[in-house]
């Protein structure tokens, strides 16, 4: 059920999904509490959480009645269940989903309000740090205090969906909070219920449904890294939804109107390349099933073979990670 009085319809929503996370729930709130404007409303969906999510849920609504409304499902349903969920709820122009472990860091939505006012994108991207209970040296080494959702060089404003496909794979950052759109725009791109990677499956529609785009270069988010992250605890399961998820990336791209061009084409095949390289290193060997599934999803994404994926690695300077990625695919027999 809902709780919350109707306000003046809002800017921004920012759509929590709760589940579990009664140990960072209440710093995720704040930290949009802290910089919201009065346009902006908070909408927390208890999705059945084991813990004390519930109560904290209900004692932070009643502490910001103005600002929060509180959503919950009689039984769990999953990530992208709660996230269609809070969809359906929101009413504000703009929508950002942000997962209730992590963080908006300080600027964010003033920085938003001023791009939306200013240009009025359909979609905008923005870039992330990655927050560590324990952080060391090789974190910061390794860029972690400020993760880009695009390479650098793109323009203020475009309407170019080929430089948008192909910034993102580049990147390697699909997730959904990084990307905050139009209510509009989202609600073409549902998210599948009842299965992992679901941030990948919905980039085509989202893609599809943006006409202008901007990506602003700065970290927005705090995401919170933990070890037992989807891929830190991959199954058969995680692995069989992945495979969807990289089948609907691709097909769905492809069909994008007008296609992709050569430079889109190229990072989407490297990307899957890299996830199926990928795969192939961590999945430990003897599980024939597992092997049919992978190498049949590899046959319906590369018709061809990987071996244009391969030169282009090759092209780029990239022979090592052309090396890698084939002597991975090959030493499971993956390849046909």
């Amino acid at each position: 059920m809902e709780s919350g009085g109707e306000n003046a319809r809002p800017w921004l929503s920012v759509l929590v999904p709760v589940y579990a996370v009664e140990r960072y729930l209440e710093a995720c709130v704040e930290s949009v509490r802290a910089q919201a404007d009065a346009g902006v409303e908070i909408v927390l969906l208890d999705d059945a959480s084991p813990d004390r999510c519930g109560e904290i849920v209900a004692a932070l609504q009643a502490r910001y009645p103005d600002a929060i409304r509180s959503l919950a499902h009689a039984r769990n349903r999953g990530l992208s269940a709660a996230r269609n969920s809070l969809l359906d709820a929101a009413r504000g122009r703009y929508v950002w989903f942000l997962d209730s472990d992590d963080e908006l860091l300080p600027g964010a939505i003033p920085e938003l309000r001023a791009i939306v006012e200013a240009d009025a994108p359909d979609l905008v991207l923005c870039d992330f740090r990655v927050l560590r209970e324990r952080p060391r040296w090789r974190h910061r080494l390794h860029g972690e205090s400020h993760r880009r959702s695009l390479p650098r060089g793109v323009p203020a404003l475009s309407a170019d969906r080929h430089m948008l496909v192909e910034g993102m794979l580049q990147s390697r950052q699909l997730h959904s909070w990084s990307k905050i759109a139009t209510r509009e725009a989202w609600r073409q791109a549902p998210f599948p219920e009842g299965r992992y990677f679901e941030d990948v499956a919905v980039i085509p529609r989202l893609v599809g449904a943006t006409e202008r785009w901007c990506h602003a270069p700065r970290p927005w988010v705090g995401y919170r890294q933990r070890d037992d992250s989807i891929l830190a605890t991959m199954n058969p399961r995680k692995v069989h939804d992945q495979l969807a998820s990289m089948r609907e990336l691709r097909g769905g791209l492809s069909a994008i109107p007008g296609g992709l061009d050569a430079g889109a084409t190229e990072a989407l095949e490297y990307f899957c390349m890299r996830a199926f390289a990928n795969l192939a290193r961590g999945l430990p060997r003897g599980d024939a099933a597992l092997d049919d599934e992978c190498r049949n999803a590899i046959a319906a994404i590369f018709p061809d073979g990987i071996g244009r994926a391969v030169d282009a690695c090759r092209r780029r300077g990239w022979q090592l990670r052309a090396w890698r990625a084939r002597r991975s695919l090959a030493r499971k027999n993956w390849l046909q």
